[in-house]
Protein backbone atom coordinates (compact mmCIF):
# COMPACT_ATOMS: atom_id res chain seq x y z
CA UNK A 1 0.00 0.00 0.00
CA UNK A 2 1.16 3.28 -0.66
CA UNK A 3 2.60 5.61 2.33
CA UNK A 4 -0.09 8.02 0.71
CA UNK A 5 -2.91 5.98 1.52
CA UNK A 6 -1.63 4.19 4.93
CA UNK A 7 -1.27 8.23 6.19
CA UNK A 8 -5.39 8.41 5.43
CA UNK A 9 -6.07 5.19 6.68
CA UNK A 10 -4.24 6.11 10.04
CA UNK A 11 -5.59 9.33 9.98
CA UNK A 12 -9.60 8.10 9.91
CA UNK A 13 -8.56 5.70 12.98
CA UNK A 14 -7.17 8.82 14.96
CA UNK A 15 -10.75 10.61 14.08
CA UNK A 16 -12.20 7.83 15.33
CA UNK A 17 -10.22 7.33 18.56
CA UNK A 18 -10.27 11.35 19.07
CA UNK A 19 -13.94 12.06 18.37
CA UNK A 20 -15.12 9.36 21.14
CA UNK A 21 -15.50 11.62 23.60
CA UNK A 22 -17.89 10.30 26.22
CA UNK A 23 -15.91 9.84 29.07
CA UNK A 24 -14.60 13.61 29.36
CA UNK A 25 -18.62 14.49 28.72
CA UNK A 26 -19.80 12.43 31.62
CA UNK A 27 -16.89 12.47 33.74
CA UNK A 28 -15.07 15.47 32.54
CA UNK A 29 -11.99 16.90 34.21
CA UNK A 30 -8.67 18.55 33.98
CA UNK A 31 -7.07 15.46 33.48
CA UNK A 32 -9.09 14.70 30.07
CA UNK A 33 -7.40 17.31 28.09
CA UNK A 34 -4.31 17.45 26.46
CA UNK A 35 -3.39 20.94 26.41
CA UNK A 36 -3.79 23.55 29.17
CA UNK A 37 -5.14 26.24 26.94
CA UNK A 38 -8.16 24.47 27.08
CA UNK A 39 -8.94 22.95 30.42
CA UNK A 40 -12.14 23.13 31.99
CA UNK A 41 -12.90 25.19 34.48
CA UNK A 42 -14.97 24.26 37.67
CA UNK A 43 -18.14 26.09 36.44
CA UNK A 44 -17.62 24.09 32.94
CA UNK A 45 -17.41 20.78 34.54
CA UNK A 46 -20.05 20.84 36.41
CA UNK A 47 -22.51 22.21 33.66
CA UNK A 48 -21.66 18.95 31.77
CA UNK A 49 -22.04 16.83 35.22
CA UNK A 50 -25.62 18.33 35.22
CA UNK A 51 -26.58 17.46 31.63
CA UNK A 52 -26.71 13.50 32.16
CA UNK A 53 -26.25 12.22 28.71
CA UNK A 54 -27.79 8.86 27.43
CA UNK A 55 -26.13 6.43 25.69
CA UNK A 56 -28.15 7.96 22.47
CA UNK A 57 -27.09 11.58 23.68
CA UNK A 58 -23.14 10.91 23.58
CA UNK A 59 -23.25 8.61 20.25
CA UNK A 60 -24.88 11.67 18.33
CA UNK A 61 -22.32 14.04 19.90
CA UNK A 62 -19.17 11.94 19.07
CA UNK A 63 -21.04 11.80 15.61
CA UNK A 64 -20.70 15.07 15.40
CA UNK A 65 -17.07 15.50 16.77
CA UNK A 66 -16.01 12.93 14.28
CA UNK A 67 -17.92 14.52 11.39
CA UNK A 68 -15.93 18.21 12.73
CA UNK A 69 -12.52 16.70 12.78
CA UNK A 70 -12.93 14.91 9.44
CA UNK A 71 -14.51 17.92 7.71
CA UNK A 72 -11.15 19.94 9.31
CA UNK A 73 -8.83 18.03 7.58
CA UNK A 74 -10.67 18.12 4.61
CA UNK A 75 -10.49 21.96 4.69
CA UNK A 76 -6.53 22.04 5.64
CA UNK A 77 -6.05 19.27 3.10
CA UNK A 78 -7.76 21.92 0.56
CA UNK A 79 -5.37 24.52 2.06
CA UNK A 80 -2.58 21.83 1.33
CA UNK A 81 -4.07 21.03 -2.22
CA UNK A 82 -4.35 24.75 -3.23
CA UNK A 83 -8.06 24.35 -3.89
CA UNK A 84 -8.31 26.43 -0.91
CA UNK A 85 -7.17 30.09 0.20
CA UNK A 86 -5.84 31.25 3.23
CA UNK A 87 -8.79 32.99 5.37
CA UNK A 88 -6.81 35.02 7.96
CA UNK A 89 -3.75 35.32 6.76
CA UNK A 90 -3.05 37.76 3.82
CA UNK A 91 -0.63 36.46 1.55
CA UNK A 92 1.68 38.39 -1.03
CA UNK A 93 0.90 36.44 -3.71
CA UNK A 94 -1.11 33.39 -5.24
CA UNK A 95 -1.58 30.42 -2.77
CA UNK A 96 -0.22 27.34 -4.25
CA UNK A 97 -0.54 25.29 -1.40
CA UNK A 98 2.17 22.89 0.17
CA UNK A 99 3.50 19.65 -0.66
CA UNK A 100 4.42 17.10 2.04
CA UNK A 101 6.47 13.86 0.33
CA UNK A 102 7.71 10.51 1.76
CA UNK A 103 10.65 10.45 3.72
CA UNK A 104 13.54 8.25 2.57
CA UNK A 105 15.41 6.19 4.94
CA UNK A 106 18.42 8.66 6.41
CA UNK A 107 16.71 11.52 4.92
CA UNK A 108 17.06 14.39 6.82
CA UNK A 109 16.28 17.95 6.14
CA UNK A 110 18.63 21.03 7.45
CA UNK A 111 16.51 23.22 9.86
CA UNK A 112 13.20 20.84 9.50
CA UNK A 113 10.33 21.46 11.59
CA UNK A 114 7.94 18.55 12.58
CA UNK A 115 4.49 19.99 12.20
CA UNK A 116 3.45 17.89 15.02
CA UNK A 117 5.97 20.69 17.21
CA UNK A 118 4.58 23.42 15.81
CA UNK A 119 0.85 23.09 15.93
CA UNK A 120 0.27 23.67 19.17
CA UNK A 121 2.72 27.34 18.76
CA UNK A 122 1.11 28.53 15.83
CA UNK A 123 -2.36 28.38 18.75
CA UNK A 124 -0.80 31.73 19.42
CA UNK A 125 0.07 33.13 16.04
CA UNK A 126 -3.22 32.74 15.04
CA UNK A 127 -5.10 34.27 18.05
CA UNK A 128 -2.83 37.39 16.72
CA UNK A 129 -4.42 37.25 13.27
CA UNK A 130 -7.78 36.37 14.95
CA UNK A 131 -7.02 39.34 16.91
CA UNK A 132 -6.37 41.58 13.97
CA UNK A 133 -9.46 41.16 11.93
CA UNK A 134 -11.72 42.11 14.93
Amino acid sequence: MDSKKVFLIELHELIKKRSEIRNQLVEPSEENIIWNEFKLNREEEDALKKCNFDDVALSAIEKIVRDTILATFHDAFALLDAVGDPEIVQVDKTWLGLTLSERKLNEEEEDEGFLHDEIYGAYWDWLEQRNKGE
